[in-house]
């Protein structure tokens, strides 16, 4: 069931409404709940309107549009409304409304899996909730393939927290509740999604995906028209998380480094998918990135006739913190980097940061310093602090942007 926004301050209707319409997300129209303004969206998931709209509140709707063959309202494919059609007729009110009460309602969609949050009270493992399905001697293998079928995708999978010091970023905890066909191995499943009209590709078993980071690609993609002709250096690829906006927007050469092979699979899929891989200018690799210096000193050697490159992005995407990657970014910009043909390279900083640093610059004064302290000679520039997503209660994603040039 899609969800509407609920704005109580009108200030914030256009840049809501705004937003919406440049993910191609907006439902018109525009109306009015006696003072509250109410944007309808065409997202299904609190948790991607929460990463877009972390302050707003947000309720679920009934699509009122028509289908060609009848007048009946269309259904929403959602768990909440399944489950209610599903067992109307067998259970009692009482039953019902326990098992209602534990029905998950935060998860993803991403053909072909359905993907559970981690939740003990919103999930199909509760006890409560598995109680009932006893009780009433419900065929739970039944239940799941019709959802399945319902929601139009093949497998359910519950998810839990990544690990922080896992430097794979891998989903260990991930299991999967059913599959409309156990012949299928985890290692052969893999998802699809374009944002911004980008194809990611990945396999949810073995490597991670944010649909929040929608905003930082799109940003990316929006935002820097210098990316053209010159070029770009992902300390941590992944699947192309923003490695495509690069691509995408015209860099001359690209270096990726992973240490994921899944990751990388995925990155060479997506690359094929999105059209990207035309002639010899992306080179990724399945290795740590303070390799990245060799690697590039290689590619000089071999294919640049030792020419320098004119480095104007490097990206370093690594929560909760890419501190490993900045000594790695400064010694390429110091080995590799030519300064008269581009006189400015700029770092995209990724950290799970608390919103006091964020308010008071702490942050932004920090980092600076930490990268003063690596490599005096230059001079180092916060220019843009970008929010991306909450990750936990007064943590943020953020993005910094640094620009580094020659000292004075």
């Amino acid at each position: 069931m899609p969800l509407e926004i609920v704005v109580n301050d009108a200030r914030d209707i256009k840049k809501t409404k705004t937003r919406l319409e440049e993910e191609g997300l907006f439902v018109k129209p525009i109306y009015r709940d006696g003072e509250l303004s109410i944007i309808k969206t065409k997202i299904e998931s609190q948790d991607i309107l929460e990463g877009m709209f972390p302050r707003m509140k947000f309720r679920h709707y009934l699509l009122d549009g028509k289908s060609n063959e009848s007048n009946n309202m269309e259904e929403p494919r959602d768990i909440l409304t399944f489950t209610k059609n599903y067992f109307r007729t067998t259970l009692t009110d009482e039953d019902m409304e326990t098992l209602l009460d534990h029905v998950p309602l935060k998860y993803s969609i991403y053909p072909p899996i359905l993907l559970l949050n981690n939740s003990e009270k919103r999930s199909f493992q509760n006890e409560a909730f598995q109680m009932i399905l006893v009780k009433n001697n419900v065929n739970v293998n039944k239940f799941y393939t019709e959802l399945l079928k319902f929601l139009r995708v093949k497998f359910i999978f519950a998810n839990k927290p990544i690990l922080n010091q896992d430097v794979l970023r891998q989903p260990h905890n991930l299991v999967r509740l059913f599959s409309l066909d156990d012949s299928v191995r985890d290692e052969s499943i893999w998802c699809e999604l374009k944002q911004n009209g980008i194809w990611q590709v990945w396999n949810p078993c073995f490597t991670m995906f944010s649909r929040g980071n929608v905003k930082e690609k799109k940003r990316v993609l929006d935002t820097f028209e210098d990316i053209k002709g010159n070029d770009v250096v992902d300390l941590y690829c992944g699947i192309g998380y923003f490695s495509f906006s690069y691509l995408k927007r015209g860099c001359r050469y690209f270096f990726g480094f992973d240490l994921n092979q899944w990751s990388i699979n995925g990155f060479h899929k997506g690359l094929q998918l999105n059209k990207l891989d035309k002639g010899s200018s992306c080179y990724v690799f399945q290795e740590t990135n303070e390799m990245s210096l060799s690697r590039i000193a290689h590619f000089r050697e071999t294919q640049n006739n030792n020419a320098l490159l004119r480095i104007r992005h490097i990206n370093l995407g690594l929560l909760p913190s890419s501190k490993q990657g900045w000594p790695v970014a400064l010694n390429l910009i110091s080995q590799h980097h030519d300064w008269e043909s581009c006189p400015k390279v700029t770092l995209h900083i990724h950290e799970n940061v608390h919103s006091e640093a964020i308010n008071d610059n702490s942050f932004a004064r920090s980092t600076v310093q930490t990268l003063q302290t690596l490599n005096a000679l230059y001079q180092y520039t916060d220019t843009h602090l970008e929010r991306i997503k909450t990750f936990a209660p007064d943590v943020w994603h953020v993005c910094l942007d640094i620009d580094v040039s020659l000292s004075a």
